[in-house]
């Protein structure tokens, strides 16, 4: 694969949940370095698309993955790939926090996934157990673990669900370090997005859809067919304007 080619790319998608058309004729492609956003209200298909860009959907769907198919990647294969973050992690047994980042590892490093740990202020939970901890504290803890799988795709919904100001902006700064990873991510703040994305796919009801660099879409006519709401901006001397809805 050369070095502008597609680390995740769409070709012509139909997405639909029962005959609820969420997407028509979606083609995309995510190169690595690159952080697109997805925005759209709620039940617009963000989380639905994203599980399918992780092959997690229930039939196989026009996506590629480093240049192949998804449905030709075995689940091994896969799990070197891309990595995925749902939006509310479930879990199941009451494992402590660094085995729980251990078990995303290929090869488990214990000073590896403390490491990661630390990266999302996460280090003093180490040794308590997941169902143990609050919503936010479980997000930052899953973010670890997709972190600590080093897939060169990540797809990540709603990362900063349940967290403080402090949290977001520590997930903002560490998202936008990561370098050559391709990352996808759902979230509702138009002012996170603004700071973090460098392209944004914004779900329209109805089945349509926008993309482009985020200078490009994120503008008050784009919002307001993606939220059915009017929107202001106000510029800022010392960073990107603020986005308001009215």
């Amino acid at each position: 694969m050369s070095a502008t080619a597609a680390a995740l790319a769409v070709d012509r998608l139909d997405l639909r949940i029962g005959r609820r058309l969420l997407l028509r004729q979606l083609s995309l492609s995510v190169r690595s370095g690159e952080r697109w956003a997805l925005l759209g209200r709620n039940g617009a298909g963000k989380s639905t698309l994203l599980r399918h860009m992780a092959g997690l959907g229930t039939e196989p769907l026009p996506v590629t993955l480093q240049g192949r198919a998804l449905a030709a990647h075995s689940p091994r294969e896969l799990a070197r790939e891309r990595a995925f973050l749902p939006s509310q992690p479930r879990d199941r047994f009451g494992i402590a926090v660094l085995h729980a980042v251990m078990l995303a590892q290929a090869s488990a490093d214990e000073q590896s996934a403390l490491a990661w740990l630390q990266r999302v202020d996460a280090s003093h939970l180490a040794h308590r157990h997941v169902l143990a901890l609050s919503a936010g504290e479980r997000q930052r803890v899953a973010l670890a673990q997709v972190l600590a799988q080093r897939a060169p795709v990540l797809l990540l919904d709603e990362p900063v669900s349940f967290q403080d100001p402090a949290h977001q902006g520590l997930v903002a700064r560490l998202l936008g370090e990561l370098g050559a990873q391709a990352v996808v991510f759902a979230a509702h703040d138009v002012n996170w997005v603004a700071h973090l994305a460098t392209h944004v796919l914004g779900l329209v009801p109805g089945g349509q859809w926008v993309a482009g660099p985020v200078a490009e879409v994120l503008n008050a006519q784009t919002l307001e067919r993606l939220y059915r709401c009017g929107w202001t901006r106000v510029e800022r001397p010392d960073g990107p304007p603020l986005w308001l809805p009215l």
